[in-house]
């Protein structure tokens, strides 16, 4: 067919909205109990006390009595996360664009902070469980992240609820979530990946009605197992690095979309996501550890025994939220995400016995009982603009909040953490447009 012999000019029309953004569903108003606020209206501590146990002895035949001495324990919930999102907007851009580019990504910025609230909440409750369920909890290896199936799943929430009751915990199974405006205290529930609720599907055959009616509540699923079903994709979760040799010059590692390279010298190029091979596999550890826990930030000692070299400002966000802890004796770098729920990873190292352990892959999901963990926010996230004070004409927005979270000694036996196998698991998707 012959090509088109005419050059001509077509208009562009641009429609007058931006593109939907999907964003993730945040859990933590069903988890978190915001009573303590009321307490903190001024000031960045709130104190809660526990009391000792105390023993039934016999009595003596005289009627005498053995006095107990007791104790009480002070715990502190400090409002210690201050967290701010912001952007530049060219007054003149203001003007002439066609998009609402203000309400845009005022929402975005406002989402990013309840987005990060919900991340750490979800990880607090992980990290204050009372109790833990893992492969070892089902005759497999402690340690080990479990693997779901449709077989087992059923066995999986029965498990974690009879875990529930040896704790003695009060539960209320009256009410299901959507009954009242506000979540009742006591409320079983159970935060799952979209992988476990896929699970719990298919034991059912498919059939949804089995899982009761949605409702209008944030990532509500239905009930199963005893549990109120809520579904996230930022839950926790965990990963081994074992590298016991010196990685060789070019080798790479995947976390969460970013590739990083190892090099025996370090390029100058911004943005290369570099990682300097030192003297020893310990120190080369480290420095992964330290680009890691620096969301891939520049190094002030590159091109030395332990430096490393920059991610790009779009690589420092899918690096954000990830904690990393070398481990000389064990020969492995240990990462613990929130936020992001399933992290995929990978690696290219030459020796094949430096790999990603598949079965310490994990996400934890969590069996609680509603508002099971403390939540303070002292600033809700709320958007504010200001003259830049860069000699630009132009306007800075600045959405921020400042919160405390903690799980108290008598929240944790309300909470049980499920370590499941995520080796096979996708990643959620990290862009909401």
């Amino acid at each position: 067919m012959a090509a088109n012999p005419n050059t001509m000019t077509f208009k562009t029309v641009f429609n007058a909205e931006y593109q939907m953004s999907h964003f993730r569903d945040p859990i933590y108003p069903v988890l978190a109990d915001t009573r303590l606020e009321s307490s903190l209206t001024k000031g960045q501590t709130v104190a809660r006390s526990y009391s000792s146990d105390v023993m039934v002895n016999d009595m003596g035949a005289d009627g005498s009595y053995s006095v107990q001495a007791i104790t009480d324990t002070q715990e502190t919930l400090v409002i210690n996360k201050e967290k701010e999102a912001s952007i530049y907007i060219k007054d003149l851009d203001l003007l002439q664009a066609h998009l609402p580019v203000k309400q845009k990504y005022g929402r975005k910025l406002s989402n990013a902070l309840v987005n990060q609230i919900d991340a750490d909440v979800l990880l607090a409750v992980y990290q204050g469980a009372g109790t833990a369920m893992d492969d070892g909890t089902f005759s497999g290896t402690s340690g080990n992240g479990h693997t779901v199936t449709a077989s087992n799943v059923m066995t999986v929430f029965f498990t974690a609820y009879e875990k529930l009751r040896l704790k003695n915990v009060i539960h209320n199974t009256r009410f299901r979530a959507g009954m009242n405006i506000e979540t009742p205290d006591g409320m079983p529930i159970a935060v799952i990946s979209p992988q476990i609720l896929t699970y719990i599907q298919l034991y059912l055959g498919g059939k949804d009605t089995q899982l009761g009616d949605r409702v209008s509540t944030n990532g509500h699923e239905g009930f199963f197992g005893g549990f109120n079903l809520f579904m996230s994709n930022a839950l926790p979760s965990s990963h081994v690095l074992s590298m016991a040799t010196q990685p060789t010059d070019g080798d790479t590692i995947v976390i969460n979309g970013v590739t990083i390279t190892f090099k025996a010298t370090l390029t100058s190029t911004t943005g290369a996501a570099e990682v300097h091979i030192a003297s020893t596999v310990d120190i080369t550890r480290a420095n992964l550890a330290e680009f890691l826990n620096s969301a891939g930030a520049d190094s002030e000692a590159e091109a030395t025994n332990t430096g490393y070299s920059s991610v790009s400002t779009a690589n420092q966000r899918l690096l954000k939220n990830i904690v990393a802890t070398n481990s000389n004796s064990a020969d492995t770098l240990t990462l613990v995400s929130s936020g992001w729920g399933t992290i995929v990873v990978s690696e290219t190292f030459t020796d094949a016995t430096d790999t990603w352990t598949s079965t310490k892959q994990k996400v934890f999901q969590l069996f609680a009982l509603s508002k099971s963990c403390s939540l303070v926010v002292q600033k809700e996230p709320s958007l504010t603009d200001r003259p830049s004070p860069q000699a630009r004409i132009g306007q800075d927005y600045i959405a921020w909040c400042v919160y405390g979270i903690k799980v108290f000694t008598d929240q944790a036996p309300q909470i049980v953490s499920y370590a499941v196998n995520s080796s096979s698991f996708s990643a959620a998707a990290t862009a909401n447009n």
